[in-house]
């Protein structure tokens, strides 16, 4: 099955429409639409398949390139850098591109709790310290509900004995009544039904606030009209229909989001022994001898960096939290770094933990000297500072 479907995305990839909604001179030769699937949702496959494959590339005109996308980390990536025209996915990545320059033109209908389920005898979210938890993909819309829900109890996920991450949301429920773990994260309509068919094999310990279910699509700012009654056509298409989560209707009520968005991946405002500098502040630093570096990925530096900059990738692999692992991550490049010069980490933007990481790996690793761009790449690029290319 898997490679029947990863078959058709790659076609999906280079589809060209063949009917146009809008003059050509009003039109981009190309719009980039990202589809991300959250692979803990079972028709994470279908969905793609489905948004692919509907009237949208005939109707946009020109050239359609649709981006399948699986990779949650990557995708969140993406609604930084702002590299597609236009995003279909949970709210999660949708509330992350809003934040970035986009705005929202559709979802499906409905909203959705999620909450925390706990194993018999665990009375509270505190409770679970030194507990185990099963959750799904770590970029999934549940995990980031759950660091949410933790974060509220001034908790991480570290503050548990283990958390296992899976590929499915329903083997969490199944993990809790089996005792392989004592707490999961669910769908509250999942719970309900969970809990009919097995009861006092669980106990609710945290329900978020209500959230967008299904999908949402958003487009950049700027977006030509043209595209957007493009999309808007493809909104009110009759074949429009995705996997389990109902039509996608026009919307352009944002508020939502703004819980979806502040729910524990947003990097703190302030990190002790480093100081916080704007676009502008770094570049003038830079100017007078202090050391821009880029803790992105090699591909990110490539298609765009702030000029003199120096690429130093970060590799991530701890949590996005205050309490990360630095022991799981990778950054030998800090070795070439001058310990007494003034160094100014950056990546891309607040959401992005890399440079927060750099910059307190960098404090107790000795450098005298630590800044931190938080608003990164995005900042930098808002205020037209000069770049490379």
């Amino acid at each position: 099955m898997h490679n029947f479907v990863n078959s058709l995305l790659l076609a999906a990839l280079t589809w060209p429409a063949i009917a146009s909604a809008a003059p050509a001179s009003t039109a981009p030769s190309i719009t980039r639409v990202m589809v991300v699937a959250d692979t803990s949702d079972e028709s994470s496959d279908l969905l793609t398949v489905a948004v692919a494959g509907t009237p949208m590339q005939k109707t946009l005109g020109g050239r359609v390139v649709v981006v399948p996308m699986r990779d949650m980390f990557d995708a969140m990536r993406a609604t930084r850098t702002g590299e597609y025209d236009v995003i279909v996915g949970p709210a999660h990545v949708a509330a992350s591109a809003l934040v970035y320059g986009y705005e929202l033109i559709g979802s499906t209908a409905g909203q959705a709790k999620y909450v925390m389920v706990g194993a018999p005898g665990v009375k509270s979210l505190a409770d679970l310290k030194g507990k185990r938890a099963y959750f799904p993909a770590q970029d999934s819309m549940r995990s980031y509900v759950a660091r949410g829900l933790l974060q509220e109890e001034k908790m991480t996920p570290r503050s548990l004995k283990k958390v296992t991450y899976g590929q499915t949301s329903g083997a969490g429920l199944i993990s809790v009544a089996g005792g392989a773990a004592e707490a999961t994260i669910a769908l509250e309509s999942e719970w309900k039904e969970w809990a009919q068919q097995h009861p006092k094999s669980g106990i609710v310990l945290a329900t978020s606030r209500d959230v967008p279910s299904g999908v949402s699509v958003v487009v950049k700012k700027d977006t030509p009209e043209a595209v957007r009654r493009a999309i808007l056509a493809w909104l009110a298409s009759p074949d429009n229909l995705v996997p389990n989560a109902g039509r996608v209707v026009a919307a352009t009520n944002q508020t939502p989001y703004e819980y979806v968005a502040g729910l524990g991946l947003f990097t703190p405002p302030e990190l002790k022994g480093v100081t916080r500098v704007t676009a502008r502040q770094a570049y003038e630093m830079s100017q007078k001898g202090a050391r821009l570096v880029d803790v992105r990925t090699e591909r990110e530096y490539n298609v765009k960096h702030a000029k003199n900059s120096v690429l130093i990738p970060y590799g991530e692999k701890s949590l996005k939290a205050l309490d990360f692992d630095s022991k799981l991550d990778s950054f030998g490049g800090i070795a070439k770094l001058d310990k007494t010069q003034p160094i100014i980490f950056f990546c891309n933007g607040a959401e992005c933990w890399k440079s927060y990481k750099a910059s307190k790996v960098a404090v107790e690793s000795g450098f005298t000297a630590v800044y931190w761009l938080r608003g990164g790449m995005p900042e930098w690029s808002g205020e037209q500072l000069p770049t490379t290319p």
